[in-house]
């Protein structure tokens, strides 16, 4: 299922309650075994958290991330429990969930506990055993544009058509080389992205991932 606002189909634009319903959609009957994919590309944007800094293991910086519908000055923005507790919360053991967010601010946005660099591998996790419970027994990555405190660029490709930059660049990195690891896709976007840009894509997970995992988009 595609949303987009161009062309014009009510039934397919971007809002709140399209996007809502598409996420519903796609864990739907998911089953052990079922790999998913989810990419977002478009604004998002942080809100200062109404329950204050965690100490959870997310959310400690104050604010919650959220992702911009094209109705959220209307409708509100889609925060990251919302995203939680729809797309990630519902799936069962042995399924996989791979997720793309092109949008300012997305680091966190799905609050997953295990955080990687290329460079040291596992760079962060939630802070305690508790925080750990609220994880699903779903294998759910996310490559995220950029950390929790950074925008996200946009480039021009190939007959003047606009894209995000993670997306650009996570399309030519998979083009180049369909075989690579989670941690080499993000070594490699990573690269393509320091070219032109200034944002730092980030990697992040529900469980520890294999350095010799191999990315499964």
């Amino acid at each position: 299922m595609v949303l987009t606002d161009e062309p014009y189909n009510l039934k397919y634009m971007p809002t709140r309650r399209n996007i809502l319903s598409a996420l519903r959609w796609l864990v739907k009957d998911a089953q052990p075994g079922d790999c998913l994919f989810f990419h977002y590309s478009g604004h998002g944007g942080r809100i200062v958290d109404s329950d204050g800094r965690r100490v959870d293991g997310h959310r400690v910086d104050g604010f919650e991330k959220a992702i911009h519908p094209l109705d959220w000055e209307r409708a509100g923005e889609i925060v990251s429990e919302d995203l939680y507790d729809v797309m990630v919360k519902p799936l069962p053991a042995g399924c996989c969930l791979n997720a793309l967010f092109d949008s300012c601010y997305s680091g966190s946005v799905l609050d997953l506990p295990y955080i990687y660099q290329p460079s040291d591998h596992l760079k962060q996790h939630a802070a305690n055993s508790r925080a750990l419970t609220k994880y699903p027994q779903a294998h759910v990555v996310l490559f995220a544009s950029c950390s929790d405190f950074q925008g996200s660029g946009g480039v021009i490709i190939r007959g003047g058509e606009f894209l995000g930059a993670m997306s650009s660049a996570f399309i030519s990195s998979l083009t180049t080389n369909p075989t690579q690891t989670y941690l080499q896709v993000l070594a490699s976007v990573q690269v393509i992205l320091r070219r032109t840009q200034r944002q730092t894509p980030q990697l992040s997970s529900s469980y520890p991932i294999d350095s010799s995992q191999q990315c499964l988009f």
